[in-house]
């Protein structure tokens, strides 16, 4: 699947210079930046923490911490280079929008389900295709449910889930999700899974995947949109992420070098607290999987 049409803009070569000065100085080197519009003036001691921009997609530790998040949970390698910081979850989303689909293209989702994914596809020029579900599915889709949207509307170029859904709760188990993935793959249809209520779930005694199943476990291919908001509480310091197939990788960081030039420094840097193991303990994965490495 090839990004969309509209996701080949240049990058704000700005912010790639400060992504680059970045990698220098993680490197240990001293490096005097010239290249962004920062004031040298310095906030009054014991007020506000000088922060800086970084790079188009965050920082390299958080990105790197992101991955190892995966790892600890999941049990499944993400390449830190395939991990996409964001303006909160909702930022994931219309970036993700905008490099995965031109307009008139058809993208399904759950009836009911979250708003905004449906609000931000219209905006963008997305064809929305809902899928009436009910209590007979769990108010999930079904690849029969697509089937029929199929034969009802035409080729659908994505498909966007979620576990725990929002507004109903109801999570995909393994081989649920495992049906769409496949069913998503023979069709070329993108698989978008929301997953920012992982961790927020009750599950019976013995459940093998108690938080839930991320999309990554299953498909290299799958795009995955989290966020610090819901489990970790941060919601107001506009923090999320993507994990995003390679091939995306650098029209998405092109489109947010323009969109947002870097996410929010300071919510990145309290960020990292997020991983420690007594806030992110460690779960026995119940699979081992790999993730394609990125650039």
């Amino acid at each position: 699947m090839k990004p969309s049409k509209r996701s080949h803009v240049p990058a704000f070569q700005v912010m790639s210079i400060t992504d680059e000065i970045a990698r220098r100085r993680l490197a240990g080197h001293d490096v005097v930046s010239l290249c962004a519009g920062e004031p040298s003036a310095r906030p009054v001691p014991g007020t506000l923490k000088p922060a800086g921009y970084t790079g188009p997609l965050g920082t390299t530790p958080l990105r790197e911490a992101i991955a190892g998040h995966y790892r600890a949970w999941y049990g499944v390698d993400v390449d830190p280079g395939t991990v996409a910081v964001t303006t909160g979850s909702s930022g994931a989303f219309q970036l993700v929008f905008l490099a995965a689909f031109d307009p008139g293209d058809r993208v399904a989702l759950a009836s009911p389900g979250y708003p905004a994914y449906r609000n931000i596809l219209a905006a963008l020029g997305v064809q929305v295709v809902e899928i009436p579900t009910g209590v007979e599915t769990r108010y999930q889709p079904t690849p029969a449910l697509l089937d029929a949207a199929v034969a009802e509307h035409g080729e659908l170029a994505g498909l966007i889930i979620a576990s725990p859904a929002n507004p109903t709760g109801t999570m995909l188990g393994r081989a649920e999700l495992a049906a769409l993935a496949d069913w998503c793959r023979a069709r070329g249809t993108r698989l978008i899974s929301d997953e920012i209520y992982h961790g927020i779930t009750f599950p019976q005694p013995g459940d093998p995947d108690p938080r839930g199943v991320s999309a990554v476990e299953l498909d290299p291919e799958a795009i995955v949109i989290n966020s610090f908001s819901k489990y970790w509480g941060m919601t107001g310091w506009r923090l999320g992420w993507a994990i995003l197939p390679p091939a995306l990788v650098a029209p998405f960081e092109a489109l947010a070098s323009n969109f947002a030039l870097s996410p929010p420094a300071p919510a990145q840097e309290l960020a990292m607290n997020a991983f420690t193991p007594r806030r992110t303990p460690s779960a026995t994965p119940s699979s081992k999987a790999s993730r394609a490495p990125g650039r």
